[in-house]
């Protein structure tokens, strides 16, 4: 599954995924030139197009909800509470921490 990274509500930042590599995000090129746009992370500026992890980005783990919240959201979602991938995918497509929030892209 590919999530599309939405910067402050409208506008498409990037891409982010997992395979069996890990996980990856790669920028937008109309986000990367819009000199009015903020990278999504200070860890992933915008000098770089892509980005490559073991493990999910600590941005992206950052946005998620902790604690009692994040068990009765992962029970509600029928998601282990260890999942942060789908807890992303689910769980932070509206009203999240910060400026980002992700969609899943039908393929």
């Amino acid at each position: 599954m590919k999530l599309e990274v939405i910067y402050k509500g409208k506008q498409k930042a990037g891409e982010l995924w997992r395979d069996e590599n890990g996980y990856h995000f790669i920028y937008e090129d109309s986000f990367i030139i819009d000199d009015t746009t903020r990278p999504v992370s200070v860890n992933m500026p915008k000098n770089q197009k892509e980005y490559h992890s073991a493990e999910l980005f600590h941005y992206f783990q950052s946005i998620l909800s902790e604690g009692e919240n994040r068990k009765q959201i992962c029970k509600a979602l029928g998601l282990d509470v260890s999942d942060d991938w789908g807890l992303l995918a689910y769980s932070c497509s509206e009203d999240t921490i910060g400026a980002i929030t992700v969609k899943k892209i039908e393929e």
